[in-house]
């Protein structure tokens, strides 16, 4: 197994984690228009899900790099 299979692994555990906090987040949009309780751990879930875009991004750009040298 080389590198950019490893990397391939890895940008699917980031998408589906990216996955799981884009439903979480819509989750927890819906119960805060019931309850005001939910905004902090709405804040904490929407940073993770930029972090992990982030992560996704950066794996994709390496991969493609590694896959397609210039």
């Amino acid at each position: 197994m080389n590198g950019i299979d490893l990397l391939r692994r890895k940008l699917n555990v980031v998408k589906k984690q990216k996955e799981l906090l884009i439903l979480e987040e819509a989750k927890l949009v819906r119960m805060a228009r019931q309850r005001e309780d939910v905004a902090k751990k709405l804040e904490t879930v929407r940073k993770e899900k930029f972090r992990v875009l982030a992560e996704e991004a950066k794996l994709i750009r390496v991969i493609k790099q590694n896959v397609n040298p210039a």
